[in-house]
Order: C-alpha cells, then structure tokens, then sequence
C-alpha cells in the first residue's frame, strides 16, 4: 500500500511539475531566438502607376461607315482628327469631357440610287465616364455633334451643318506616365435633315458608325 502511493504521489508531480518544465522552456526558446518575420506572397493584383486626372490632347484614326456595321473594308471610309480633353479620377471611377474634330473622306448617305449627302467635316462635343481597371480605362462617352453635309449626285439641295447625337465607348490603355492608346467605337445619329433630291423635298434620318484607334499625351 504505502508502495502505491509513493508511486502515486510520483506521478502527480510529474503531471504538476510538466507544464511548468515546458512553460519554462517555451520561455528560454521566446528569449534566445526570435521568431521569423511573416512573409507574404504577391496577391498578384495590378496597382495603378498614376492618377488619370489632367488634361489631355492627342490624334485619331479609323474607318467611318453609314451602313451597317461588317468586316468589309471598303464600306468604310477614313476619318482621322485630333481630340483635347480633361479627366478627373475619384476612386476607381473617371469622369471628364473631350472636344473631337475629325475629317472624313467623303462619306456617303444615299438618299435615293443616285443621290445622297457627304459628311467631310465634324466637331463633336463629348462627355466621359468610366472604371479604372490598374491602367486600364473603361469608359462610355455621349455628347452632341455637329457636321458639314453637302449635296452629291441627284440632290439638289444646299450644303448645311446639321447638329447630331453621338455614343458610343471604349478601351484606354496607359504606355507611361504620359502616353496612352484607346480603341473607340461611337454611333452618330442626325434627325430629320431636309434636302432635295431632283427639287423634290425630303426629310430623312442619317447614321454612322466609327471604328478609330487614337493616341493621347497626357499633361
């Protein structure tokens, strides 16, 4: 009996006296050697290298249609201008304003076989809003526009500046911190334009469609 209990006392200070041993060790460990500074992997998302806040102005290029839109070249016409513009950043989202004159070689509304108007000239005054994406810019853009249309063929009318609706959007894509590249798709609508097709009146509503990839400098 009295060996039982020695060898039950025994066990009772070694299951007390064992945390205290361990806590003991735990503690020389946390003293003589540091523990290793957490390392944390890339989470691989993009961050932005600068603000699209500012003013800026650059050059555009493309292919102008008044048919509907198709992978046939030559429904298209070219067109190419120059844009002016300011942008302000809040968060991820962009929103400014942009002024575009653009040149188009001879672009064509067929009126009836034979007759129809031609758009050379245009100034567009255009609204942007977007998402910033790292530097990538999404944005859509609506305004007004106004365009040079005069007589071909058969028409008989005079040559006038009508003021349209244009919208459309796009991609931007920033190069440094002052290039950028955008791809840019807008729909131009004018609304009863008058004209005369052999000294007949008429009023008929006009579209286009433009495809133009532009370049932009950044202020």
């Amino acid at each position: 009996m009295r060996t039982c209990r020695l060898a039950l006392n025994a066990a009772l200070a070694v299951a007390l006296g064992l945390p205290l041993v361990v806590a003991a060790q735990a503690a020389d460990l946390y003293n003589s050697a540091p523990m290793p500074a957490t390392s944390y992997q890339d989470a691989g998302l993009t961050v932005a290298t600068g603000s699209w806040s500012g003013l800026y102005a650059g050059g555009t290029i493309g292919g102008l249609t008044s048919l509907d839109p198709e992978f046939d070249l030559d429904a298209y016409e070219l067109t190419a201008g120059a844009q002016v513009g300011y942008l302000q950043q809040f968060g991820m989202f962009v929103v400014g304003a942009e002024v575009q004159g653009m040149w188009t070689d001879d672009l064509q509304y067929v009126l009836t076989p034979g007759s129809g108007l031609q758009q050379d000239w245009s100034i567009a005054a255009k609204g942007r809003a977007g998402v910033v994406l790292g530097d990538t810019l999404l944005y859509g853009t609506g305004g007004a526009i106004l365009s040079e249309l005069k007589p071909s063929g058969a028409t008989t009318s005079n040559t006038e500046w009508y003021t349209g609706g244009v919208f459309g959007g796009g991609v931007e894509q920033k190069l440094g911190d002052n290039i950028s590249v955008r791809a840019e798709y807008l729909q131009t609508r004018f609304f009863e334009v008058d004209s005369a097709v052999a000294g007949v009146n008429r009023t008929d509503d006009l579209t286009n469609h433009t495809f133009n990839l532009g370049l932009n400098y950044r202020f």
